[in-house]
């Protein structure tokens, strides 16, 4: 195994959402299956022999799970760099985020349940050192730019599960063909929402992931 063909066995993807509205989807990829759906207990209950098996899983949520840590009070809300205009903490992007620390918690802590020695990381190379069995990234799932899953691929779902379908087969894409992460956004100081999340639910103990940007994958979204 070399560091550039290494995939984990399966690779999700959460649209973040509300799930009293029908606004929540998922993807599953696992081998030649492909699963979409919109109900998160139905999604976790497809895990659980993933997991109790002991499958490297790479988990993205589509909402922003890092914000930056800057010494300048006057761009502290700034973009993150590289997000091109798409503000993380104004408009849309404020609201997924809120729903996210929800949402993005609730499925790690059912993770961690399935799981309780199980290890969770942001770090690519944790992953494919095996040291620890899931991996966690944000999907940045905008129009403007990004990896292309082609349209005829998606058809047929709702609209969230056709965004997190599409991430999980850009992540998959990205993997199969040896691009190197941590990220398609800049590298700067960061405070970690997905790290808190690790750290909360047990699937980590390393408290340097609060202080760390995650792993950003562009996806353009099918037109």
């Amino acid at each position: 195994m070399t560091e550039q063909r290494f995939a984990p066995a399966v690779v999700t993807c959460v649209d973040i959402g509300s799930p009293k509205k029908g606004n929540v989807g998922w993807a599953l990829l696992h081998g030649e299956t492909r699963v979409t759906g919109r109900d998160l207990p139905a999604f976790v209950a497809l895990l659980e022999p993933l997991i109790r098996s002991g499958r490297t899983i790479a988990m993205g949520f589509e909402c922003p799970l890092y914000v930056p840590k800057r010494a300048d009070v006057t761009t502290m809300t700034d973009c993150r760099i590289g997000e091109e205009g798409l503000n993380w903490c104004g408009g849309p992007g404020a609201s997924v985020l809120a729903t996210g620390l929800a949402q993005t918690n609730w499925v790690l802590a059912r993770m961690a349940e399935l799981a309780p020695n199980a290890t969770g990381t942001t770090r690519w190379h944790e992953l494919q050192e095996g040291r620890c069995q899931f991996f966690f990234w944000e999907a940045f799932i905008t129009s403007r730019a990004g990896v292309v899953v082609p349209l005829e691929v998606v058809e047929g779902v709702s609209l969230h599960e056709r965004d997190a379908l599409v991430g999980a087969l850009a992540f998959r894409e990205v993997v199969v063909t040896g691009r190197q992460f941590p990220s398609d956004l800049q590298d700067e100081g960061a405070l970690s929402l997905i790290g808190m999340h690790l750290l909360e639910t047990g699937l980590s103990k390393d408290m340097s992931l609060m202080s760390e940007r995650c792993a950003v994958l562009k996806v353009r979204k099918p037109q």
